[in-house]
């Protein structure tokens, strides 16, 4: 099993790191969905871990070690009021998963890519928007539209959305980008990276964007559609991190 490392960044991002000797070399971070946490993650550390790869897991604001009444107090709540407080915490994650990349980096690990799945997909898409260290992204159920799939839009999510990385295309793949979304998702819409994909092979044809949809799944993905977008994950990080 490749060894672990846990610590903190800042003194307040707990971090869970995954890897086989010799290091440094490629890292990437892994952002865990809406209510799990690192360890939730940790057999796709391991996958990571297992191919070469510095597995970085990040437990997200509010969960994980960081679990504080965030999560209880969202559970109640309905939209709007639910997804503008899910915009914020993406774009608190955001910055966060920054930090950690600060951190990774100065140990001398080089390229990084990061993974995120469902609520950490939309904050790694956010992050390779905003970061341009950030060498390869996989978006796991996850979109770079901020729209919420119900309720009113009001301003306050109106203003959030302006932050999405569905209108900086160019930012958000500057460099190889992987979308794997399933068919049936009733949770995040899978056309939403879709339509992004498409909008890119049509006006930005020189970015590296790849797209594929799981027809027969949906948020819970079926077992064996879960372990292909992970084979299919390892491959495309491997091919953009490992390189001359």
């Amino acid at each position: 099993m490749p060894d672990e490392y846990r610590f903190l960044v800042d003194g307040r991002i707990p971090v869970l790191k995954v890897h086989d000797e010799p290091r440094p070399g490629p890292a990437v971070l892994v952002l865990h969905g809406l209510g799990a946490n690192a360890d939730a993650q940790r057999s796709e550390l391991n996958v990571l871990a297992t191919g070469g790869l510095s597995a970085v897991g990040v437990d997200a604001p509010h969960h994980g070690a960081r679990r504080d009444g965030w999560l209880d107090e969202m559970a109640g709540l309905g939209p709007p009021e639910s997804h503008a407080r899910m915009l914020h915490a993406i774009r608190h994650a955001t910055y966060d998963v920054s930090r950690v990349i600060d951190h990774v980096v100065s140990e001398g690990h080089w390229p990084i890519g990061i993974v995120g799945i469902s609520f950490g997909a939309y904050t790694a898409l956010a992050v390779a928007a905003n970061d341009s260290r950030v060498q390869a992204t996989v978006s796991i159920l996850g979109s770079p539209d901020w729209t919420p799939r119900e309720g009113p839009i009001t301003e306050e999510i109106r203003e959030l959305m302006h932050h999405a990385p569905v209108h900086r295309p160019w930012d958000c793949a500057r460099h190889p980008l992987l979308l794997l979304n399933a068919g049936r998702d009733s949770i995040v819409p899978p056309h939403w990276a879709r339509d992004f994909a498409h909008t890119i092979w049509a006006w930005h044809p020189g970015l590296h964007v790849e797209h594929f949809e799981y027809p027969e799944s949906d948020h819970m993905m079926r077992q064996e559609d879960w372990d292909d977008v992970w084979r299919w994950t390892l491959g495309f990080l491997q091919r953009n991190l490992y390189r001359e």
